[in-house]
């Protein structure tokens, strides 16, 4: 995939983490769209216009990069159900989150993330995996 303008939907529970990865992926690529949400839920009703989205333009897409650890519906739950759902089932997804468990990347890549990545705990090394993010989906 090689969109003009990547598409990229942050979920994640800490607004701390949405500045930082909406900075580090704006170093990247200063043309990306980047829409965020706080929870698994949220993330459907942008989806699909649902809730406080059904008024407004949500453009769909091209990746989605998302915490596991988020109330209502956590990453794992945003994995299955988006690859599941023939109309979503294309979107890229990237799990970035503070568990280093293994047995949770296993999971995330067994129900069909594209990636995972551990929170680093400096902006260098977030830029760095924004990069590699950006380059594997421009190809």
């Amino acid at each position: 995939m090689k969109p003009e303008e990547l598409i990229f939907l942050l979920a994640d529970d800490d607004p701390d983490e949405h500045y930082l990865v909406h900075n580090a992926i704006q170093e990247v690529d200063q043309f990306a769209q980047i829409h965020s949400v706080f929870t698994g839920f949220q993330l459907f009703e942008f989806l699909f216009n649902k809730g406080m989205y059904e008024d407004q333009f949500t453009p769909m897409p091209h990746v989605i990069i998302a915490d596991i650890n988020m109330p209502i519906l956590n990453g794992f739950d945003v994995i299955k159900t988006v690859k599941e759902t023939p109309q979503l089932s294309d979107i890229i997804i990237y799990i970035l989150t503070t568990s280093r468990r293994e047995e949770d990347k296993v999971k995330a890549l067994a129900l069909g993330a594209d990636g995972y990545y551990t929170k680093p705990n400096n902006f260098t090394d977030l830029r760095k995996i924004m990069t590699e993010i950006h380059a594997k989906i421009k190809g």
